[in-house]
């Protein structure tokens, strides 16, 4: 192989290996992304917490937790909305059914909500 072959079939695989990571990572990169806006741009709101299920996945440590909600607007009839979330490592009974956790809901699609942790002070209902 010569040294032209060696550099073209270095520049490939690294460039395959660069389309891989970029098309695997972007869809995390974008939902990451739109995650943060509707923390600082959604509507307020509580929300209950009626179920969770472990997805057996973890981020950074911490577990993907599918919640689901129902989720409660000023005039707005409440709804429920099933939801995967990140859980911060809280103490055990914390964030569990029953919980009423703030959320942010995107003024467009009310199914899109986040749970605010920042604002979390879970109470029984």
């Amino acid at each position: 192989m010569s040294v032209g072959q060696s550099m073209l079939m270095a520049l490939l695989i690294t460039g395959g290996t660069t389309l891989i990571l970029a098309c695997v990572g972007l869809p995390f990169l974008i939902r990451s992304r739109n995650a943060r806006r509707l923390l600082v741009t959604g509507l307020p709101a509580q929300a209950v917490i009626e179920t969770m299920t472990d997805t057996g996945m973890t981020v950074n440590g911490r577990p993907i937790v599918g919640f689901g909600l129902t989720v409660r607007i000023a005039d707005t009839p409440p709804y429920h909305v099933f939801h995967r979330q990140s859980r911060p490592r809280v103490p055990m009974g914390t964030v569990a059914p029953g919980a009423v956790v703030p959320v942010k809901v995107d003024p467009a699609h009310h199914d899109r909500v986040r749970i605010d942790w920042a604002a979390c002070r879970p109470v029984r209902r």
